[in-house]
């Protein structure tokens, strides 16, 4: 993908000219990847991703606001060992029969200027809603060449307590936090129905 990087407001200001409303993007699941990572004694860390099922980022950059939303297969967690997988599925850990998906909600975004550098939220894991943060490190907005759409590549990342979220197992050989980190790809919709969330 082709694009030319630029800060938020002015990719939308290139897209949608000097009184821009605010953009509606969707989430391309299949080019985008949540993994996360858990250190234990005395094997060092353990690494493993996600498959995201949907999400939307609405922007505003000119009036600081937005949202965010994206759900999680959470049946998909992989680790590239396929006992782990099981186990992280089974009712000890994220109990994927009864909360087969992880989501996320946005309830303020927080701007430097016209960028987008934090996002707070509530999220809802194994059944327990909780609050959390995610710093966006980077976000790239721009005119894809290789498509009609304009496009958005952002990096995002946070961490959670597991405990918190009901998830204790292996606590303190196996740490209580886990580290989240976001590799996101989203195109502009100007259609509703094209949202797909």
């Amino acid at each position: 993908m082709t694009k030319r990087p630029c800060a938020l407001l002015i990719a939308l200001a290139i897209v949608a000219g000097p009184a821009a409303d605010a953009a509606t993007f969707r989430v391309v699941v299949d080019q985008t990847s949540v993994a996360f990572a858990v250190s234990s004694f005395p094997v060092g860390s353990h690494e493993g991703r996600f498959g995201l099922s949907s999400g939307r980022i609405v922007l505003d950059p000119e009036r600081r606001s937005g949202s965010i939303e994206f759900v999680v297969d959470a049946g998909s967690v992989s680790t590239g060992w396929d006992l782990r997988d099981a186990f992280l599925k089974s009712d000890l850990m994220f109990d994927t029969q009864r909360y087969p998906s992880i989501r996320f909600r946005s309830t303020r975004l927080a701007f430097e200027g016209p960028r987008l550098v934090a996002v707070d939220g509530v999220m809802t894991l194994h059944g327990v809603t909780l609050p959390v943060r995610f710093d966006v490190m980077r976000i790239d907005c721009g005119a894809e060449t290789s498509s009609s759409h304009d496009g958005c590549e952002a990096s995002v990342r946070g961490s959670i307590s597991r405990s918190a979220f009901g998830m204790p197992f292996g606590y303190p050989f196996v740490s209580d936090d886990v580290a989240l980190d976001f590799s996101i790809r989203a195109i502009r919709v100007r259609d509703e129905r094209e949202n797909g969330f």
